[in-house]
């Protein structure tokens, strides 16, 4: 069983928000629960979905997932201990990122020129590659125009993750955000630690109320974490809460086989953002970036889907790039 950040001795200033002193995973199975249910309804009320089980497969995925995901963290707080725990977690609060909140800077200093800020997904091209290849890739983005860069760090990715984070983090000069999927904050201590400037991967449907709390503790220690969400009710509590930066069509939620489905949702989620609230959204081919772009998103995550699907021939990469940084640029 995962331990819950109720339970666990945390940096002073983080006490008193942290969960009750019931389990983290009861919490994530609740929610995973909830979305089952939802993807049961939106695949079912929709005839044009090109099949009826991927919404029911892709939710059956989503609770494999965070099941490896518990018991990998489970065995690691186990072996740290409480004293070690509470250690990192108190190193990692006294000394914030220099510079801090560099990727949230980055989409402000955008915004006046209307360009929305691209990032990169990066992971292991083959089971043969090394950290290094990473970097490679990484650096190669960077040289073709993308502002930052998402390292893929799960086990699904890679046997290395933090491994990689760590090599691309000093191969590039932009911000760089480890994409995992982020249960304690641990995990946004070691991303700090690699030299991360922020992280994708948390979500609001899988942690619920301890959402707000993992975007606290990553903004004390000076790293960005949007805040996935699916739906407005999602939006209104996290903007209640204090939660500045919003995720959406990331990791799960939005990444239904329902035609329009995405575009529709994405738009009314991006429309009932709090004032002042920044997002960055996903995007798997340059007509999802660019309706992003339309829709009024600041930042866009462009998939691994987009970027190897697109082309193993790095020059068709390159000019992809090139011609989606054009049509993003400017007003339409």
């Amino acid at each position: 069983m995962v331990q819950c950040w109720g339970c666990a001795r945390m940096p002073r200033f983080f006490m008193g928000s942290a969960l009750p002193c019931s389990s983290l995973s009861r919490h994530a199975t609740l929610a995973q629960q909830r979305r089952l249910d939802s993807c049961r309804t939106l695949a079912q009320a929709d005839d044009a979905a090109k099949d009826p089980s991927d919404s029911q497969s892709r939710a059956n995925a989503l609770t494999g997932t965070i099941k490896r995901k518990q018991k990998q963290m489970a065995d690691l707080l186990q072996d740290l201990g409480m004293e070690t725990l509470e250690d990192r977690l108190q190193s990692a609060t006294a000394s914030p990122a220099v510079p801090s909140h560099r990727f949230a800077q980055l989409i402000q200093d955008s915004i006046p020129y209307g360009k929305p800020v691209l990032v990169a997904e990066v992971c292991r091209p083959s089971p043969s590659s090394s950290s290094q290849d990473v970097a490679k890739l990484a650096a190669d983005y960077v040289a073709w125009g993308v502002d930052a860069i998402a390292v893929a760090t799960d086990l699904e990715e890679t046997p290395a993750g933090l491994s990689d984070l760590f090599a691309v983090c000093r191969a590039v000069k932009v911000p760089v955000l480890q994409w995992d999927w982020f249960l304690h904050p641990l995990q946004v201590a070691e991303a700090k630690e690699a030299g991360a400037a922020g992280i994708i991967g948390v979500i609001a449907n899988v942690l619920g109320n301890g959402s707000p709390i993992m975007s606290s503790f990553a903004a004390a220690i000076g790293l960005d974490a949007p805040v996935e969400v699916v739906n407005k009710t999602e939006v209104t509590r996290l903007g209640d809460a204090g939660v500045p930066f919003f995720g959406i069509n990331l990791s799960v939620g939005l990444s239904l086989a329902l035609p329009g489905f995405q575009t529709d949702m994405a738009k009314g989620l991006l429309n009932s953002m709090p004032f002042g609230a920044i997002t960055l959204v996903g995007a798997k081919s340059c007509a999802d970036a660019r309706k992003a772009r339309l829709a009024g998103a600041d930042a866009i995550l462009l998939k691994k889907e987009m970027l190897v699907g697109n082309s193993q021939d790095a020059k068709d990469v390159r000019q992809m790039l090139e011609q989606l940084i054009y049509s993003l640029s400017g007003d339409d």
